[in-house]
């Protein structure tokens, strides 16, 4: 048995793992606790999957290590080949610049393995800079998942995501949605492109499955920054990258805060024509808003705003997916 799968995408990452996989393989587990790893060679273009073969046989570990290529660019992506290729009932993120504190494994499973609400579970991270600090750094590390996720233990779910990075998630969540051919709307990173928000999408899926989001401060990692993303070029294309994100997780947001998925599935006719009557009103005033109260009373008949269409969509394929496996238990 598998206690938990580790999961380390790459792309060009060979000057970055060696520390990266010395603190995985360094873990302090109890005897029994099982746990692998798996680096998803995300299209690179260096030697990222020898580099990590090399090292991993220099530390003589039981430890399974199993590398996989996933041509497709994009974090989602990798990650999906990832889950897909795990063992593990618990799934860790572990970016190739996370240097996981030596417990974290053994916290998170004993965590997740107390507390079958949380779906997600995510901690603190100490920044370990290349270079000097520039003098914007304390102002935006959290934008870098630096930092802390909570002001104490405990439920996070009104902030709505856990960062990506050291994130630890029920492997069971992750399988249903790929077994329901779930894309994510937000492909996140591609090669070095900065596009985001895919960590975030998940979690509102965590949240739509109706499970809780954590913070845990005892689970620790530090996260090295290299000095090519401490420039002022870098530090704007992140933020633009997550201002691009925004509407859609705004989108997500007002679908689940506002009860709008609990109604998808059994819209009355009374209720469609009260979409309608909002639908118009809306576009009389020029309120852009129309198409998605015109597409809550389409349902999935019609595609009129593309991104509520496949959420609502996707959540349907969702609810027929949990009733059944309810149903055979």
């Amino acid at each position: 048995m598998v206690h938990i799968s580790v999961i380390v995408c790459c792309y060009n990452s060979e000057k970055l793992l060696k520390e990266t996989l010395t603190h995985l393989v360094k873990q302090d587990v109890k005897d029994g606790f099982v746990y692998e790893v798996i680096l998803v060679d995300n299209n690179s273009c260096d030697q990222t999957a020898q580099v990590a073969r090399d090292l991993w046989s220099q530390f003589k570990t039981t430890v399974c290590l199993n590398i996989i290529k996933e041509e497709k660019p994009g974090l989602s992506y990798a990650r999906k080949t990832g889950v897909l290729a795990s063992k593990g009932g618990i799934i860790i993120f572990c970016d190739d610049d996370n240097w996981l504190q030596v417990d974290y494994l053994q916290i998170a499973y004993g965590f997740m393995n107390s507390n079958p609400k949380v779906g997600a579970l995510g901690g603190q991270s100490e920044g370990v800079l290349e270079i000097e600090e520039p003098n914007w750094w304390h102002k935006e590390k959290l934008n870098y998942a630096v930092g802390v996720q909570g002001g104490q233990d405990g439920d996070i779910t009104k902030r709505g995501y856990v960062w990506g990075a050291g994130l630890v998630i029920r492997s069971s969540i992750l399988q249903r949605l790929y077994d329901i051919n779930f894309e994510s709307l937000l492909t996140d990173r591609v090669g070095s492109e900065l596009s985001s928000g895919g960590d975030s999408e998940i979690c509102k899926w965590v949240l739509l499955m109706d499970y809780k989001l954590w913070y845990l401060e005892s689970l620790r990692f530090k996260h090295y920054i290299t000095k090519n993303r401490l420039t002022d070029e870098y530090l704007i294309k992140l933020l633009e990258g997550h201002k691009q994100a925004q509407p859609l997780l705004n989108l997500y947001n007002w679908f689940f805060y506002n009860g709008i998925f609990k109604k998808v599935n059994s819209l009355t006719l009374k209720n469609r024509g009260s979409y309608i009557k909002k639908a118009i009103k809306c576009y009389i005033r020029n309120d852009k808003s129309w198409s998605t109260h015109c597409q809550l009373a389409l349902g999935t008949f019609l595609k009129i705003h593309t991104d509520l269409y496949l959420i609502t969509k996707t959540y349907r394929r969702l609810s027929k997916k949990q009733l059944d496996e309810k149903n055979n238990i």
